[in-house]
């Protein structure tokens, strides 16, 4: 087989994602926004990336219509950076319920991904999301939904999302691939289903897994709804070599 007779990745005869752009439609997801000290972020963030702001966004999602990924769960941890003219977010911290997602987002844009045991559920007055790795609850967060909120209280930042797209070499002493992208994803809550109110964060301390890096100093708010996800390809701003 030619390689214009590939597929769009491995295996080459038979593929296991398609090309991006990726849609998800009628997504669940809960946000929680909060402040912790810059010290923390500066642990977390790779070079030549500086922090932006002290702000940190955590993210649980619930995907079950989309394009080439299938049904999955979805956390993440983002902090707000910089890097040169780019303002953006970057995740330390990413995990999903299955590896379809895993393997797709790791390859082409090296988002941060791991498996986790990630759940979203009600209870009471409030939507609880939990993420547990190798028996530790690394993230737990409740928002208490009470007014209807415009995405805009949402502090996203301007230029998109930062990864780290880093691949070893598979030769000894050869060149590992080591690029940060930029990527432009958006999602779009859906009119009068996206809520904010009272939200909290709790991390279990774990030295694999470690969220608690990230502590909570002051909570700004919660969010939880439903929208759509768009993800294309990103961009390459710093390469390594």
């Amino acid at each position: 087989m030619l390689p214009e007779n590939w597929g769009f990745t491995n295996p080459v005869v038979s593929p296991l994602y398609g090309k991006p752009p990726l849609v998800w439609k009628d997504m669940r997801i809960q946000l929680v926004v909060y402040e912790t000290d810059i010290a923390n972020i500066k642990q977390v963030i790779p070079a030549p990336l500086e922090p932006r702001t002290n702000k940190v966004i955590t993210w649980i999602s619930q995907f079950e219509l989309g394009t080439t990924q299938g049904a999955f769960k979805e956390m993440a941890i983002y902090v707000q950076v910089k890097y040169k003219d780019f303002e953006g977010d970057y995740e330390p911290f990413l995990y999903v319920s299955t590896p379809l997602p895993l393997t797709a987002g790791r390859e082409i844009w090296g988002y941060q991904k791991k498996m986790a045991e990630i759940s979203l559920a009600f209870e009471q007055e409030a939507v609880i999301g939990k993420v547990v790795r190798l028996d530790h609850q690394i993230m737990k967060t409740l928002v208490v939904p009470e007014y209807i909120a415009p995405m805009s209280e949402v502090p996203w930042s301007r230029d998109g999302v930062f990864s780290l797209k880093y691949i070893p070499s598979a030769e000894e002493n050869g060149r590992a691939i080591r690029e940060l992208v930029l990527t432009e994803g958006k999602f779009t809550a859906q009119e009068g289903k996206f809520f904010g109110g009272r939200a909290s964060v709790l991390y279990e301390r774990s030295e694999i897994d470690p969220t608690f890096k990230l502590e909570p100093k002051r909570i700004l708010g919660g969010f939880f709804g439903q929208g759509d996800l768009y993800l294309p390809l990103g961009k390459i701003v710093h390469d390594y070599k």
